[in-house]
């Protein structure tokens, strides 16, 4: 017979050194547990806060997107300008008639003709 006690249950013999051992280990198991539940908690709620800025984010990004796309229209808008005073530039310069790209209407031959660019002031 064995010094180490024993308790009989349900007419089986078990040591309480056995017991005492599994009552330690599902102690420890039960407090990884819990330390394991307030990680996904604190994360749940971290995630929450993560999800709100993300929502923020994407709206400066769509703001961002749309004026982007306004510039871009603008900038096109100016390059077709650019384009087209680059051609009566070239016209011109090839002998064309600069009245035919004046946007000043004026009685041809009156002498009055004002031309829409800036150049050298008389001064200089």
């Amino acid at each position: 017979m064995s010094n180490t006690p024993t308790v009989i249950l349900n007419g089986d013999q078990i040591y309480i050194d056995e017991l005492i051992r599994e009552n330690a280990r599902l102690t420890i198991q039960h407090e990884a547990d819990k330390q394991i539940m307030d990680r996904l908690r604190e994360q749940s709620v971290d995630a929450e806060a993560y999800e709100a800025k993300m929502a923020e984010v994407y709206a400066y990004a769509d703001k961002a997107k749309q004026e982007v796309e306004y510039a871009k229209s603008v900038a096109q808008n100016y390059n077709a300008k650019l384009q087209q005073a680059i051609a009566d530039l070239h016209f011109v310069m090839a002998g064309g008639d600069p009245c035919k790209v004046c946007t000043v209407k004026c009685a041809f031959g009156a002498g009055n003709c004002k031309p829409v660019w800036r150049g050298e002031e008389d001064g200089q």
